[in-house]
């Protein structure tokens, strides 16, 4: 498979030297996450903003569609980690970018786009899947240069499984046993439960302390008043709160250990992995179908 530099030196696929549907090309049928042939779907949220629903209007049977790669970003920081995509010409030069404000399950970068509008800054955009499987609706035109990502922008998109390795049907034999080891993948059980114990010590156990504790707040005068010692009325807030903050750096400090099973150095970041999983997390809905028309040049 041919490859080309992109601008950080990343390697990017070439969309001229890799026709569509050539064994390995990304997006291949019976390529690894090729979405069921004929079945066109939003895989951006089905809740659209105003921006994604303008998006949509560009999607006409006469655009022009130009062929593009698409490049993930977290350009936001870690507690409101925002997400970007990078918009690359076949040659890996930068086109522009655009906000990515939500995606969907079945949200895969892996394979090739039809950028459809004008490739010029300014511009209302959408993209079409090579073959037609996907529909990404940005959350904004087209923007000139590239997403400045945060430092640990790329570890967090490839946790989130945003940008992927090469699948072991086309990698080197000594490459199989790292591939048939699950604990090494983002789609793996444990990732996924590690996720979910970050997730409910951090938003769910929060909210519900929360919602407890403020009514409590009203009810400690009047109990105080009644004679009962202000120290014991204070210890449920301030032990609660302690033991839940602990509880959620263990889960996250756990978190981290996972995913650097996944790629060696990831734990460094893994305050950053563990709050965009969680923020992407709740994003990631069921994808609707598509209904609208789709461009002819778009094949």
């Amino acid at each position: 498979m041919n490859r080309v530099r992109s601008a950080d030196e990343e390697d990017v696929v070439d969309v001229v030297s890799d026709p569509p549907g050539a064994p390995g090309a990304p997006g291949a049928p019976g390529a690894p996450g090729a979405p069921v042939a004929g079945a066109t779907q939003v895989v951006t949220a089905a809740r659209r903003t105003r921006a994604q629903k303008r998006a949509a209007e560009v999607l006409t049977p006469d655009a022009r569609c130009t062929p593009v790669l698409l490049r993930a970003a977290i350009v936001g920081k870690a507690r409101m980690p925002r997400a970007a995509l990078d918009v690359l010409a076949p040659n890996g030069a930068v086109i522009g970018h655009v906000a990515l404000p939500n995606t969907s399950k079945a949200f895969d970068l892996r394979q090739r786009f039809w950028l459809v509008g004008e490739p010029t800054a300014g511009s209302l955009v959408a993209f079409v899947s090579e073959h037609r499987t996907q529909v990404i609706l940005p959350g904004s035109r087209l923007k000139e240069g590239p997403a400045v990502g945060q430092e640990w922008s790329g570890v967090a998109c490839r946790m989130l499984g945003w940008e992927r390795p090469a699948h072991a049907a086309v990698a080197p034999g000594g490459f199989q046993a790292v591939f048939s080891d699950e604990r090494r993948s983002v789609d793996s059980p444990e990732f996924a439960q590690a996720v979910q114990r970050f997730r409910t010590a951090a938003v769910t156990i929060p909210m519900v302390f929360f919602g407890i504790c403020f009514p409590y707040l009203f009810v400690i005068p009047l109990l105080a008043h009644r004679g009962y010692s202000m120290l014991a009325l204070l210890a449920l807030p301030v032990l609660g709160g302690g033991l839940m903050t602990a509880w959620s750096a263990h889960a996250r400090k756990e978190l981290g250990l996972v995913a650097e099973q996944i790629e060696p150095g990831a734990a460094r970041w893994g305050k950053e992995i563990a709050f965009t999983q969680s923020y992407w997390a709740s994003m990631r809905r069921p994808s609707e179908p598509w209904n609208g028309p789709l461009p002819n040049a778009a094949r």
